[in-house]
């Protein structure tokens, strides 16, 4: 028996407008949704109402824009533009914004092979960070600077090719009294052959939403403080549950949250990363965000 109401079909479900769906009954709606599910449509079928909702809520915005003066309209958009808030906080001391990113060692293999494939790693980590932006240019004037200033500080040597997170964030330490201010985070980045692999294999953000996509393109962070000897704590303090014990002074983290989701956390240090992290389960589990679904688990593949 077919889940479809009478009358309808899977093109009518994708292309139907909202006043064909309040014709159905409660009955029929949730017949429909899941046979949807069982059939594996339901998502495609969510994805076209939420683009329809983005779509209306855009157009509404647009069309109160237009009432305002100019003046007014940026004022408003200034509070849902990205990266403004963060850099009025992390250059709060200084005349004017300037250069902010991260400083990010490459930990791979170097020589002619390493080279070629370093060169289409940064050509694909340009795109990825692009489409992050592509939606975003031209919204508001200090967003548009903000992307202008973004730097990525690249440290390459070849005596870093297979570097621990250790080494990395020794030399991280080292260099960081000298950064410019918006470069002083409490993490560097550091990409490995795993996740160099990660962002030259795997499908571009563009091509779907993150929950639709069995593998997302990631590097490391690791900890300004990763190279310090550990506490030692006391018998007492072994007995107790403290939060982030396990934590290693690194972790992954996906390439396309990394300015939204952890910029602002780690430029300026509003939360420590043992918390931060307290939610990651494996060595191969990769954070997204802060937010209830931030983290993206290792699922080991059976057989």
């Amino acid at each position: 028996m077919s889940f479809y109401p009478p009358g309808w079909d899977y093109e009518r479900v994708m292309n139907g407008s909202n006043e064909d769906f309040t014709t159905l009954t409660e009955e029929q709606k949730m017949a429909l949704y899941n046979g949807l599910r069982e059939a594996g449509l339901y998502q495609a079928w969510e994805d076209k109402i939420m683009k329809q909702v983005r779509e209306n809520m855009e157009a509404e915005r647009l069309a109160e824009e237009a009432t305002k003066t100019e003046e007014q309209k940026f004022a408003d958009r200034e509070i849902e533009a990205p990266y403004i808030d963060t850099l009025k906080l992390v250059f709060k001391f200084e005349p004017e914004w300037s250069e902010w990113g991260f400083v990010i060692f490459r930990a791979t293999a170097y020589g002619p092979e390493g080279d070629a494939q370093w060169a289409e790693f940064r050509r694909r980590w340009d795109q990825i960070i692009e489409e992050g932006h592509a939606h975003r240019r031209g919204f508001h004037p200090k967003s548009d600077r903000a992307i202008e200033l973004l730097r990525f500080r690249w440290v390459e040597d070849p005596s870093l090719a297979g570097a621990s997170p250790v080494e990395v964030s020794r030399r991280f330490d080292e260099m960081w009294r000298d950064l410019p201010t918006g470069l002083t985070t409490t993490t560097c980045l550091m990409v490995t052959p795993e996740a160099l692999r990660s962002v030259l294999n795997v499908p571009l953000p563009s091509s779907a939403p993150m929950r639709d996509r069995k593998e997302i393109p990631y590097v490391v962070a690791v900890s300004l403080a990763a190279h310090y000897p550990p506490f030692e704590l006391t018998p007492e303090e072994e007995a107790q549950d403290v939060v982030g014990r396990d934590f290693k002074g690194y972790f992954n983290v996906a390439v396309e949250t990394l300015l939204s989701e952890l910029y602002p956390l780690v430029a300026l240090d509003i939360q420590d990363l043992p918390r931060l992290t307290i939610n990651m389960r494996h060595d191969k589990d990769i954070w997204c965000g802060s937010g209830r679904r931030g983290v993206r688990h290792y699922v080991e593949e059976s057989g």
